[in-house]
């Protein structure tokens, strides 16, 4: 059975150690919902913060360049992006969508807060959602059947 993978992309940095859980419930809630669901084929969601976060003591990486590098190897080895704009102007985020994008890798997006995006966010996403529950349906339903 193939594996699908997903890569969940969004801010984190602006969540910093103090509310970091505010940056990563969202890819909590995600991972197992796709993980967990009855499709044809083997699904791994890829949270960056499984890897490599701000809560770890000591940290588990010697610089931010072996961290963007490794988000970045996951990215690139993945079938599907979920885009959470929870911070719109998050520098790492825009990187990696660009890259997404740039290798045609389907972006779906999610803004429960309706900010008014950068047009190139907006067009990038294959679609977006407001509603994390609707984006998940979606993906099940025309990415994973």
């Amino acid at each position: 059975m193939k594996d699908f993978v997903v890569y969940e992309c969004g801010g984190m940095g602006k969540f910093g150690k103090e509310n970091f859980n505010k940056g990563n419930s969202w890819r909590k809630y995600c991972k197992r919902a796709l993980e967990n669901c009855e499709c044809g084929c083997r699904v791994r969601v890829i949270n960056p913060n499984d890897f490599f976060n701000f809560i770890d003591e000591p940290p588990q990486y010697k610089s931010q360049s072996e961290v963007m590098n490794l988000d970045l190897h996951k990215l690139r080895n993945s079938d599907l992006v979920i885009a959470n704009f929870n911070d719109m102007h998050s520098l790492g985020s825009m990187a990696e969508l660009a890259i997404a994008h740039e290798r045609r890798i389907p972006i779906i997006g999610l803004d429960v807060d309706n900010q008014t995006l950068h047009p190139w966010q907006i067009c990038m996403c294959e679609r977006m959602f407001d509603d994390i529950d609707e984006m998940l349906d979606y993906i099940q339903d025309f990415y994973l059947r």
